[in-house]
C-alpha cells in the first residue's frame, strides 16, 4: 500500500514540475496532460495516441471545408433562371479570386505558399516544421475560392492543413525529425481521407507524395490516422458532399482493349494539363509584385470561361454526378450551347471543349491567387473524358461499350498522370465507389497514363525544380541525404594560405610544417591566385633544386573547380568526382578566398547523416 502511494505522490509531482515548468497561458490543460501521459507512454504508444488526435483534428479540418463550401454555394443558388445563372457565373469566380488574394496579401503577409510542394519542402528544409498559420490559412482561402466558383478541389488544401495540423503537434510536444515527420504525413493522409471517405487512398498519398525518399517502418500511427478522418467524415458528412458513386457496370475481359484505348487518352491528357500550368504559371509570373492586379486578371479571365462553359464552375462534382445519373442534356442545357440544340454531335464537342479549358480554368484559379488544388479538377476532367470516349464508340457503333466504368477508370487515369502517384489514383476510385472489382481496369489505365508522364519527365513537373535544386526528397537517397549538409560544415579548418609576396622560403617552411597536399596563393587583399600543390614544391623541399630567383606566383596553378557559396553539395560532390582531388577552393562574388571545401569531410557528414536517418 506504501509503495503504491510513494508512485502516486512521485506522478503528481512530476505532473506539478510540468505544470510550472509549462504554464497556464502557454498550455492548456489537455496539452499539460498530453505531456505528462508521454512520459509514462513507450514511445510507440504515444505515437498511436498521436494519430488518433492528428487524425480527429485533420478530418475535422476538412469536414470544416466541406461544409464551409458547401454552405456558400447554397447560399449562391444556381436554381434560378438561365440569364440570372449566367450573371453568377461572371461574377462570383472574379469575387472569390480577387477576395482570396486580398485576404493573402494584408492579412498572411503575402504568404503564396499553398502547394504540396511547399509542404515537401518544409520536410527536406525545414526538418519538417510547417507554418502554424497553414493551420487555417488553407481552410479560409480555399474555401472562398471554390466557395464563389474557382475550378479548383478542395482535397490539396485539405492536405496541407492536415499536415500542419500533425508537424504542429509533433513541434509542441518536442518530437524528432523522424515523427515528426510521420505525424506531417498522418495529417496529410486523415485529410485525404476525409474528403474521399477512402482511407486506403490517404495512406497511398502520404507515401506516394508526403514520404518520397524517406523509409518508415512504425507507420501505424498513419494508417490509425487515416482510419480517424474517414470515420469522422461518414458519421459528420452526407452523401451530397461526399465524393461518392455506386451504380456500375460489370466488368468484362473483352472491354480491356476499351481501357487500353482509355490508358492511353488519359496519359496524354495529364501531360496537356500539366503542361497547360507551366505556361499559365509562367504568364502570372509577369505579375508577381501586382498581387490584386493579377487576381482582377485571373478571375475576369475565369469568369469568362464559366459563363461560356458553366461546368467550369467550382469542382464539378456536380457535374460528374449528373452525367453518372443519366442526364447529361442538363449540362447543354444549362450552357449558351443550348442554342444549337442538344444533339449527340453537340454533346461531343460541348463536352470535349470543357476537358480542354479546364486546364487553363484550373490553372488560372490557381496561378492568379486563388487556392485549392488539382485532385478535383484531374477527377473531373478523366470522368468527362472517359464518358465522352465511350459515347464517341457507341456512336460508331461499338456495342456494350462499359461508358459507366469507363468514367470512373477515367477519373483514376487522369489523376494518376497529372499527380503521378498511380496507386492513389486506383485506391480512390476503387474505395469511394466501391468497385474493388475494377481493380483490373483502374490499374491498366493508371499504369498507361503514369507511364506516359514519366516518359516525358521522370518527376512530377509541378516539383522538378525544386528537386533539381535539392529542395526536396527524391527517390535519390544519397541526393536527400547530401541536400542536408551545409557548405560551411564541410570546409577544411586547417586551411593555410600562401600570399603572393612571401618568400619561397617562407612557402616552403609552411609545406614542411603542414600535412596539406594543397595551399592556396592570394594577395594582399585575399584575393585568390591559384594553388601551389607539394607534388610542385617536391624538388625544392628535397633540395634537389634550388629555389632562388623563383617566385609564388610563377608556381600558382589553376584550380580544375572553383566552389561557389550558392553551389549544392551535390554540384560539388560532382566537381570532386570528376576532377579526382580531395578538395577545392570555395571562393566568394569578389573571388576572395575563403577555405577550402574537403572530400573528406562531405563523406564524415553524409555518414553522420545516414546514421541519423537509419535510427
Amino acid at each position: 500500500m506504501n509503495r503504491k502511494v510513494k508512485i502516486l505522490y512521485i506522478n503528481f509531482l512530476q505532473f506539478k514540475k510540468n505544470f510550472i515548468q509549462y504554464p497556464y497561458r502557454k498550455f492548456n490543460f489537455i496539452e499539460l496532460f498530453l505531456i505528462w501521459v508521454s512520459e509514462k507512454l513507450t514511445r510507440s504508444q504515444f505515437l498511436v495516441l498521436s494519430g488518433i488526435l492528428v487524425g480527429l483534428s485533420a478530418g475535422s479540418a476538412g469536414v470544416i471545408l466541406k461544409v464551409f463550401v458547401h454552405y456558400i454555394q447554397s447560399s449562391i443558388s444556381t436554381d434560378v433562371p438561365f440569364e440570372e445563372r449566367l450573371l453568377i457565373y461572371g461574377i462570383f469566380p472574379l469575387i472569390g479570386i480577387t477576395l482570396t488574394a486580398f485576404i493573402v496579401k494584408y492579412f498572411f503577409n503575402g504568404d503564396e505558399e499553398k502547394e504540396i510542394s511547399f509542404i515537401l519542402k518544409d520536410i527536406s528544409k525545414k526538418q519538417s516544421k510547417v507554418k502554424i498559420t497553414k493551420m487555417y490559412s488553407q481552410i479560409l482561402q480555399s474555401g472562398i475560392t471554390v466557395g464563389f466558383g474557382g475550378s479548383v478541389g478542395l482535397e490539396t488544401p485539405i492536405a496541407v492543413t492536415g499536415s500542419a495540423i500533425g508537424s504542429n503537434y509533433a513541434q509542441r510536444y518536442r518530437l524528432g525529425f523522424k515523427e515528426r515527420t510521420l505525424l506531417l504525413a498522418a495529417g496529410a493522409a486523415a485529410g485525404i481521407s476525409a474528403a474521399f471517405n477512402a482511407p486506403i487512398a490517404g495512406i497511398m498519398f502520404a507515401f506516394e507524395i508526403i514520404l518520397t525518399g524517406l523509409v518508415f517502418t512504425d507507420f501505424i500511427p498513419l494508417v490509425i490516422a487515416s482510419i480517424c478522418g474517414s470515420l469522422l467524415s461518414t458519421i459528420i458528412l452526407n452523401e451530397d458532399i461526399l465524393f461518392n458513386f455506386q451504380a456500375r457496370e460489370t466488368f468484362n475481359h473483352f472491354n480491356v482493349i476499351y481501357f487500353l484505348g482509355l490508358g492511353v487518352l488519359t496519359g496524354f491528357y495529364s501531360r496537356y494539363f500539366l503542361v497547360v500550368g507551366q505556361y499559365v504559371h509562367r504568364f502570372f509570373e509577369r505579375f508577381k509584385k501586382k498581387m490584386l492586379l493579377k487576381a482582377l486578371l485571373g478571375g475576369l479571365m475565369l469568369s469568362i470561361l464559366c459563363v461560356l462553359f458553366p461546368p467550369l464552375f467550382g469542382e464539378g462534382y456536380i457535374n460528374i454526378r449528373t452525367i453518372y445519373q443519366g442526364n447529361v442534356k442538363l449540362l447543354i442545357e444549362d450552357s449558351l450551347f443550348s442554342y444549337f440544340g442538344n444533339s449527340e454531335v453537340i454533346i461531343i464537342v460541348f463536352l470535349s471543349l470543357t476537358i480542354l479549358l479546364k486546364a487553363f480554368a484550373t490553372s488560372i484559379t490557381l496561378y492568379s491567387g486563388g487556392n485549392g488544388g488539382n485532385f478535383a479538377p484531374s477527377l473531373m476532367a478523366g470522368g468527362l473524358l472517359g464518358f465522352v470516349f465511350g459515347f464517341s464508340l457507341e456512336l460508331m457503333g461499338f456495342t456494350e461499350v462499359p461508358t459507366t466504368n469507363l468514367m470512373l477508370v477515367g477519373m483514376a487515369g487522369v489523376m494518376s498522370g497529372a499527380m503521378y502517384a498511380p496507386l492513389t489514383a486506383i485506391f480512390l476510385i476503387a474505395e469511394s465507389s466501391s468497385g474493388y472489382d475494377l481493380f483490373i481496369p483502374l490499374m491498366i489505365v493508371s499504369v498507361i497514363s503514369y507511364l506516359i508522364n514519366r516518359s516525358f519527365s521522370p518527376i512530377n513537373p509541378s516539383f522538378k525544380e525544386l528537386a533539381e535544386r535539392g529542395d526536396i526528397f527524391t527517390t535519390r537517397q544519397d541526393q536527400n541525404i547530401l541536400s542536408h549538409i551545409s557548405l560551411k560544415d564541410c570546409i577544411n579548418p586547417s586551411s593555410v594560405q600562401i600570399c603572393t609576396t612571401d618568400s619561397m622560403e617562407e612557402v616552403l617552411h609552411k609545406f614542411r610544417n603542414s600535412d596539406q597536399n594543397s595551399m592556396a596563393v592570394v594577395d594582399v587583399n585575399n584575393q585568390f591566385w591559384g594553388l601551389l600543390n607539394r607534388e610542385q614544391l617536391r624538388p625544392f623541399l628535397l633540395n634537389k633544386e634550388s629555389a632562388e630567383g623563383t617566385s609564388v606566383s610563377q608556381l600558382a596553378i589553376a584550380p580544375p573547380f572553383i566552389i561557389s557559396p550558392n553551389d549544392s553539395v551535390m554540384e560539388v560532390t560532382k566537381m570532386f568526382d570528376e576532377a579526382d582531388v580531395w578538395q577545392l577552393p570555395l571562393l566568394n562574388e569578389e573571388r576572395n578566398f575563403m577555405g577550402f571545401i574537403s572530400r573528406s569531410k562531405i563523406l564524415t557528414n553524409y555518414r553522420a547523416l545516414l546514421r541519423d536517418y537509419s535510427e
